[in-house]
C-alpha cells in the first residue's frame, strides 16, 4: 500500500534533533558534523543527503524539521567534504568559504483561513509479471489497455534493487514504447536501455500495476480517478515519496525538482 506519511520519517531523525539540542548557550559558533556522523546517529541516511544540496535546506520536510525543532538551522553544506554546520537560528548566515551557504527559511504567517492540507493516498500493487529478453528488445507481460500507476524494479545478486514509478492513460502503449522507444521519446529510450543492459548482465526486472487507488481526507475514502492525468500523477509522486522515506531502494526516476 501507498501512504505518504510524516511521523515515520520524523522520528527516524530524531536523534539529531537530540543531538543539537545538547549543545550548550556556548556553541554559538556552531556545531559542525561529517554525514558520517549523522549517519550513525539516524541510522542511514538517503542517497539524496549525499547528492543533492537541497535535502540540507532550511525548509519543511522531516529531516529539515529535526534541526529546526533544536533551535538550530544548516549554514552550509559541503557534498565534497561531506560536511555540515549548523548555527543557532538567530545566528547570521555564512555566505564566506569554499562550502555552499544554504538559505535560510522565510518565516510566514499561517493561513488560517485554509484548510490545512492532510491527504494520504492508498493503492494496492498487483503482480504484471517478469520482463524478459528477446533480439536485445525487452519483452513484457500482456498488460491490459488501462490507466495505471506502475513500478518496475530492477534486482541484481548484489547491492540494492533501483526502482522506476510511471504513470500512464494506457499501460499496453507505455511499455510497448519501451520495447520500442520513438526517436524522440527520451524517457522511453532511458528506460529501454536500462531494461536490455540489465537483462542482458543477468539481472531480472519485475513489473507491478496499480489500477485503482482511494484518496483519503478527513477520515473519508474516495475513489481517485486514474483516467485523470492528475490524479494519476499524485498516485505516482505519493509512491515514490514512499520510496524515499523507505530508503530501501534506489530510484532511477529523472528528479527534475533536483539539481
Amino acid at each position: 500500500m501507498i501512504a505518504v506519511m510524516g511521523a515515520r520519517l520524523a522520528g527516524k531523525y530524531a536523534p539529531l534533533t537530540g543531538r543539537l539540542a545538547a549543545v550548550t548557550r556556548d556553541g554559538r559558533q556552531g556545531v559542525e558534523l561529517s554525514f558520517a556522523e549523522i549517519s550513525d546517529l539516524v541510522g542511514g541516511l538517503p542517497a539524496s543527503a549525499y547528492e543533492h544540496r537541497a535535502w540540507w535546506a532550511n525548509g519543511l520536510l522531516s529531516q529539515q524539521a529535526a534541526w529546526h525543532r533544536a533551535g538550530w538551522r544548516v549554514d552550509f553544506v559541503s557534498l565534497e567534504r561531506r560536511r555540515v554546520r549548523f548555527v543557532r537560528l538567530d545566528a547570521p548566515l555564512d555566505v564566506g568559504g569554499e562550502s555552499q551557504p544554504v538559505a535560510a527559511a522565510i518565516e510566514l504567517p499561517v493561513d488560517d483561513g485554509t484548510p490545512a492540507l492532510d491527504v494520504r493516498v492508498r493503492c494496492v500493487w498487483r503482480i504484471a509479471g517478469e520482463v524478459g529478453l528477446s533480439d536485445d528488445k525487452p519483452v513484457f507481460p500482456r498488460l491490459p489497455r488501462v490507466a495505471a500507476i506502475y513500478r518496475l524494479t530492477f534486482a541484481a545478486s548484489t547491492g540494492r534493487p533501483r526502482i522506476y514509478i510511471g504513470e500512464t492513460d494506457d499501460l499496453r502503449r507505455r511499455v510497448g514504447n519501451y520495447r520500442n522507444p520513438g526517436p524522440t521519446q527520451q524517457t522511453s529510450q532511458r528506460l529501454h536501455h536500462e531494461l536490455v543492459r540489465h537483462l542482458s548482465s543477468g539481472g531480472t526486472v519485475s513489473l507491478s500495476v496499480a489500477i485503482e487507488a482511494e484518496l483519503e481526507t478527513d477520515g473519508r475514502r474516495s475513489a481517485l480517478p486514474l483516467a485523470r492525468k492528475t490524479a494519476r500523477v499524485l498516485a505516482e509522486h505519493a509512491a515514490l515519496a514512499l520510496a524515499y522515506v523507505d530508503d530501501v531502494v534506489d530510484i532511477i526516476n529523472a528528479d527534475r525538482g533536483v539539481e
